[in-house]
């Protein structure tokens, strides 16, 4: 008999020739309180395969950091020795459970001392930090081979219905898997503090992770030590080595991880820091254009030997040199399109992998998306229902998909290409681009699409009783509207009217007010209806997505939960009033106004969808934070009766304060649901599901993306911080993007010209999954479209050009390149859209944006330090004469000269921050617009 202590744990397990004995672990003879005085940073227990509960003592809330009767310390290992031609399988969780209740500690009993191998682990407390190792002793003597080394991580993960369950008892995972500078961490999805830190010790590095039922059919996440094994008979690609590890005869090794608590982020990156892990900042993310560049700095105790290309004849990589207090700077620019790998080699052998993702120039991107979008129309299909929607492409086959070619999207699955979310998102991305960069071909895809697929279809028309201007959701509008086809979809709701799925909506508003807007502004480009007509479609549209849903289906919440592309519901009241709707646009805003205050003041969790936690809700619950800012909302009550709940909701105070501390909560919340310290292109800025295994890149990395960038600029004093996360999460989703060139044949993950502009619905980040959508997918980028336009149409609403000092790298312009000579500052706009800049630095101010036209390419824009001075180059894309709006604010204040093209145009005057507008004419060649303060 041996017996180990420690000073509160040890966890001990023996694997002997194929027969296993596993003691249980005896429950210290101490209290909780006790334990808390021996320590007072962990309030822990333990059951009979390991730690089975971490706490924080002193938390705001209950939360405990693993799941219930689940553990850390099980682990997988699979193994040679000798000779052996198979890999053997030790799983820690299926051995033998035995009790010893004499021993205070725990106590291990070897049946064989013949055995090939002895497996053990421990958990030690050591100062603020538990020491959790395993140890592989090889008592053969023959050389061993570990295959893979898997260790599964039983966190509290945020299953369940229960908002306060999830939102204060259950924590979301944060793993950035990369050799030696692994690390996980864990926190609550509303960003408050404590996060748990789990880090590799010295000899541990982490290589590979994937996801593998339990013993209640779950899928747990496992991070592997060693991974050669697994990768034998699993499909895909990996971009890190995979390798066997080794134990000679008669010895053994031991691997280890650190936990400790982190108050924020910056905690989590100090603790990097201090465990001799670099701890790395990337701007402006990780998705890099090739007419770009990224900076990032690696702070590390240990000695940076070299950082390595994995393409160096594509890759400029240029050492800037190293900061006062050691953070090594590093400028990175991409030409090889795909995938790049840096490898930082530092310390003695030890090494970390940066995964970026090098794209074409983003106006290049948008041109594209609209242009495969445009050319891969249902259009002009004789007969058929479907005609003119834009329907799915499959990348990995090169074939437009359709109700007659399906892939096996049929019956209730069918929505995915015509309906929904998948089949609703092109069109409003393609009318938003063409506000922008208007284009004919497109302009009448898109009229096609309306006359011939939604109006009368898709939608109820003006004079269909009852539900005028209702929206059909799932499977289709043509098996809704017939109820003997969904009878064999659907044995639900079949007695209500299958118009009240509240996301639908959203979308065909987005579409018809962009399409007012481009009538407004091209009023010879649009043939089927004027802007009057589209302005009419937009605001009934708008008014059925507050009436309907609720009416049939009070469950399916439009007021509650956020709906993607609604924010635009601000800018359509706006329109109302300014072309002569008045109450329609009183009536809009004041259910608008509902929303918000419900947001704001009725749910102390509203950041769920149609899923109990959800990314989706966070564009829309920084867009009510920003209305309710900027407007003032009058208290009421008795304002509305939820059916459900059967209650009023009222508001007898309301207040600006509340809508800032709103902001702040919805905002932690969701940085909290996204990737800022993961330095991995599919990982950095992108949204999370609850988790970061898998669906990453969708579309609300982007559209939750603008409110990051929006909060940067507009509603915080640091915004250089702010924009790090946000403007990664701009550029994330374009790593979907399949475009390319000749040499690159068009495309990094299906090649080929067919796809060049095609795009995958999100990515896949384990070496092989089957998606949710049931299709095999390796590791990529999924080979369908899906609802990935959704994301790029908050993309546009994201693109801007932003100059700032960043406290690490200095003078620096995300989507852009800027110079500065004497007190005169230079810079080239290369967002994607050119048409917004904004300047923040030390808490000076200044925005320009443009209407129609864009800032001329190659072309710089120049303003002074002291902001008396302003020199714009504009780009007409219309190659018309017309008059340009351009709208300035955060000029020194006073009087300016208005030049255009030399010639003296006017003179406006600066107030303080407020908005100016300047009425240019432009002609058919680009113009230069000059304010010179006088």
């Amino acid at each position: 008999m041996r017996y180990l202590y420690t000073r509160l744990f040890v966890f001990t397990t023996f694997c002997i020739a194929g027969q296993f004995v596993f003691a249980r672990q005896i429950k210290p003879a101490v209290d909780t309180v006790s334990l808390q005085k021996i320590n007072p940073y962990f309030n822990l227990d333990f059951n009979g395969a390991g730690l089975s509960s971490i706490k924080k003592p002193g938390d705001h809330f209950p939360t405990d950091y693993i799941s219930k009767g689940r553990a850390f310390g099980e682990f997988t290992l699979k193994y040679k020795t000798g000779k052996q031609d198979a890999w053997s399988v030790v799983n820690t969780a299926n051995l033998l459970h035995l009790q010893n209740s004499s021993a205070r500690g725990v106590a291990y009993n070897a049946a064989d001392n013949n055995a090939d191998i002895k497996l053990s682990n421990s958990f030690t407390l050591s100062g603020d930090a538990i020491i959790y190792q395993l140890n592989i002793t090889n008592l053969s003597n023959a050389k061993l081979q570990v295959g893979s080394l898997s260790l599964p991580l039983n966190y509290n993960n945020l299953s369940g219905e229960n908002p306060k369950q999830i939102f204060e008892e259950r924590v979301m995972k944060h793993h950035f898997i990369s050799g030696d500078g692994s690390y996980v961490f864990w926190e609550r999805p509303t960003g408050l503090g404590p996060y748990l830190v789990m880090t590799p010790l010295p000899g541990t590095h982490l290589e590979y992770d994937d996801l593998a039922k339990n013993d209640s059919d779950e899928n747990v996440f496992r991070m592997f030590i060693h991974s050669k094994a697994e990768a034998e008979n699993v499909a895909g690609t990996w971009r890190q080595p995979q390798t066997v590890g080794e134990v000679s005869a008669k010895s053994s090794v031991t691997y280890g991880f650190k936990f400790r608590w982190a108050k924020d982020y910056q905690g989590v990156r100090d603790i990097l820091y201090q465990e001799g892990l670099p701890d790395i900042n990337i701007i402006p993310g990780m998705t890099v254009p090739d007419d770009l560049f990224a900076l990032f700095s690696i702070r590390c105790r240990q000695k940076i030997n070299a950082i390595e290309s994995e393409f160096p004849a594509d890759t400029k990589l240029i050492d800037q040199g190293t900061k006062p207090d050691g953070t090594h700077l590093y400028k990175v620019q991409f030409s090889h399109h795909g995938e790049n790998r840096l490898t930082i080699n530092y310390g003695k052998g030890l090494k970390t992998y940066l995964e970026f993702f090098s794209t074409e120039p983003l106006a290049t991107l948008y041109q594209k998306r609209a242009s495969f979008i445009t050319s891969h129309q249902q259009h002009k299909v004789p007969g058929k229902w479907y005609d003119g929607v834009f329907s799915q492409w499959d990348m990995c086959n090169q074939v437009l998909r359709g109700p007659d070619n399906s892939d096996g999207f049929d019956g209730w699955w069918s929505y995915v290409l015509t309906c929904d979310d998948p089949g609703l998102c092109k069109a409003p991305f393609l009318a938003a681009k063409n506000m922008h960069y208007p284009d004919q071909k497109q302009i009448d895809a898109l009229e096609y699409y309306i006359k011939n697929f939604v109006w009368g279809k898709l939608q109820r028309t003006d004079q269909e009783k009852p539900y005028p201007y209702g929206v059909y959701g799932t499977p289709s509008w043509y098996v809704d509207r017939d109820p003997e086809k969904r009878k064999l979809v659907t044995t639900q709701n079949l007695d209500k009217e299958h118009i009240w799925r509240s996301y639908d909506y959203p979308h065909i508003m987005m579409l018809y007010f962009h399409m007012y807007q481009i009538a407004s502004m091209y009023p010879d480009k649009t043939h089927y209806l004027d802007k009057t007509g589209y302005l009419i479609r937009a605001k009934e549209t708008a008014k059925a997505f507050f009436k309907y849903p609720y009416e049939i289906m009070p469950w399916y919440e439009t007021y509650k939960w956020g709906c993607y592309n609604e924010l635009l519901l601000v800018d359509l009241i706006a329109a109302l009033k300014k072309e002569g709707y008045p109450q329609d646009a009183e009536w809009l805003q004041k259910e608008w106004e509902k929303k918000v205050k419900y947001f704001i003041y009725d749910d102390k969790y509203p950041y769920r969808s149609e899923y109990s936690i959800d990314a989706t809700a966070f564009e829309s619950s920084h867009a009510f934070a920003k209305y309710a800012i900027a407007n003032t909302m009058q208290p009421d009550s008795n304002l509305w009766y939820d059916k459900k709940l059967k209650k009023w909701y009222s508001h007898p105070h309301v207040t600006k304060q509340d809508a800032v501390d709103f902001m702040q909560k919805q905002m932690q919340a969701n940085i909290a649901c996204r990737g800022w310290l993961e330095n991995a292109y599919y990982l950095k800025g992108s949204d999370f599901r609850g988790s970061s295994d898998g669906y990453l890149l969708s579309y609300m990395a982007q559209m939750g993306g603008w409110a990051i960038v929006d909060y940067a600029l507009n509603y915080t004093n640091d915004a250089a911080k702010y924009l790090q996360l946000g403007y990664a999460s701009y550029l994330s989703s374009f790593a979907l993007m399949n475009t390319g060139t000749a040499k690159s044949n068009y495309g990094y993950w299906y090649p080929g010209k067919e796809n060049d502009g095609a795009s995958g619905w999100a990515f896949e980040p384990m070496r092989h999954s089957t998606t949710w959508i049931r299709k095999e997918q390796d590791r990529g980028a999924w080979f369908y479209d899906g609802e990935i336009d959704l994301g790029y149409s908050g993309a546009l609403r994201t693109a801007s050009t932003i100059v700032t000092t960043d406290p690490v790298f200095g003078l620096f312009a995300y989507g852009g390149l800027v110079n500065k000579i004497g007190d005169q500052y230079a810079v080239s706009p290369k967002d994607g859209l050119q048409q917004r800049f904004y300047y923040r630095n030390k808490g000076r101010k200044l925005d320009v944006e443009l209407n129609r036209d864009g800032f001329a390419n190659n072309k710089s824009i120049i303003f002074n330090k002291q902001l008396t001075g302003l020199t714009l180059h504009l780009q007409n894309r219309t190659g018309d004469v017309h008059t340009e709006k351009i709208t300035v604010s955060g000029l020194s204040q006073g009087k300016y000269n208005v030049q255009v093209d030399g010639k003296v145009n006017g003179i406006i005057t600066i107030v303080n921050d407020q908005p100016s507008v300047l009425s240019v004419a432009v002609n058919k060649n680009s113009g230069t617009v000059k304010l010179i303060k006088k």
